[in-house]
């Protein structure tokens, strides 16, 4: 039966009750005094809501200790949190911070390719730096939009827009295993807005990039330079071609494109570029080199770097704009320009596409758009 403790009971409760009772208390269920042979201590017994109907014990203090107030508040956040399903008795995780928070996301994520990786290290290591030994539920609005705004003046609004993003998918992680508030770039974030690059060579540009293309003097980078125009492909999946990945066939397998293996795929080249790699291959013969690029001064084995010069004054992710928008010109519709440049087309009838049955027409089109790139070869400008 319960009676409304007082600290004056609870006083006198070894005198007059044996050791073992136990006296529950009116004003907080769950709350009693268990009377031991040396002394009397606080206890809470409530059942947690979780599905299981399990009843938790948790010990609060001798009443020489902890006065009756605290027992009972204590007692009453007990209450609460047993209501919400919690057992007070595990500890709660200690929240990490954002680059603990990072470590963690990247082990969540082996399949994401080393430049994704890289990428993401550099936001946290760089930009994000400020944040880095924040606990993740320390990272507030007011913060952040701050943050925002400094990397936008300091780095561009492109910068400040990834920086951004690699903080949302963090804290969104950390937010599967603990309790924080909303996102935080969600809510202060107003993102820069960005335009598309109108990068592309301009066809009547195009001679002028034959003729520098032909004149270069080393033909391994001049056939790497070709397959990017030709292909589309980004440069670190052109760098890094084997001979292994190309069938007799002319298909070239790229085992790791951006997005990881995952998103491995199959590229018919045209027959155009095919003879210039025949021509590489010669050529490499006494590297005896497993990739179509070799080079014997890279950590890789492959050809490592591949940017504007004053010759050759285009970038690579150019050529690659330049290929899609030459897709358009050769009559090749955006779906199968999308198809030979990697990209997921919308919507969820491609989840019914088998990729492996478009080979035939992926090569009809790569065959078109190399004859209208290769058309620009030898004209006067």
């Amino acid at each position: 039966m319960a009676i409304r403790l007082t600290q004056a009971s609870i006083n006198r409760a070894m005198e007059e009750h044996q050791p073992g009772v136990q006296l529950y208390d009116s004003e907080v269920s769950g709350l009693r005094v268990v009377v031991g042979k040396r002394g009397c201590s606080y206890k809470f017994v409530g059942r947690i809501n979780d599905g299981t109907d399990r009843y938790i014990s948790v010990v609060l203090g001798r009443t020489g200790d902890v006065a009756l107030k605290s027992a009972r508040d204590r007692s009453t956040e007990l209450k609460l949190a047993l209501r919400r399903g919690e057992d007070p008795r595990t500890p709660k995780a200690a929240v990490p911070r954002l680059t603990e928070a990072f470590d963690r996301y990247l082990a969540s994520r082996p399949d994401l390719s080393p430049r994704t990786v890289a990428w993401y290290r550099q936001k946290i290591e760089g930009p994000l730096r400020p944040l880095a030994k924040l606990p993740v539920d320390k990272v507030d609005r007011e913060t952040v939009r701050d943050l925002h705004e400094k990397i936008t003046r300091k780095s561009g609004p492109y910068g400040a827009n990834g920086s951004m993003r690699v903080l949302k998918l963090v804290l969104n992680d950390a937010a599967r295993t603990h309790d924080l508030p909303p996102n935080p770039v969600s809510r202060a974030v107003k993102m820069n807005k960005e335009t598309a690059r109108n990068w592309a060579v301009a066809p009547s540009d195009m001679p002028e990039l034959w003729r520098r293309l032909d004149a270069m003097e080393d033909p391994v980078r001049r056939a790497c330079w070709m397959v990017m125009l030709l292909t589309g492909l980004r440069s670190n999946d052109a760098r890094s071609m084997r001979w292994e990945h190309l069938d007799a066939d002319g298909v070239l397998t790229v085992p790791s494109p951006k997005g990881g293996e995952a998103k491995a795929f199959k590229l018919p080249l045209p027959r155009f570029l095919l003879q210039e790699l025949a021509a590489v291959r010669e050529y490499t013969k006494p590297l005896e080199s497993p990739f179509i690029f070799p080079s014997s001064t890279s950590k890789s084995g492959h050809i490592e770097q591949m940017c504007r010069i004053k010759s050759f004054p285009y970038a690579p992710h150019q050529l690659r704009h330049t290929f899609r928008t030459l897709c358009l010109e050769a009559g090749v519709d955006m779906q199968m320009a999308m198809v030979l440049l990697n990209h997921r087309p919308a919507g969820v009838t491609w989840n019914y596409v088998t990729r492996a049955n478009l080979l035939g027409p992926m090569r009809d089109a790569a065959e078109a758009v190399a004859s209208k790139i290769v058309s620009f070869r030898g004209r006067v400008g």
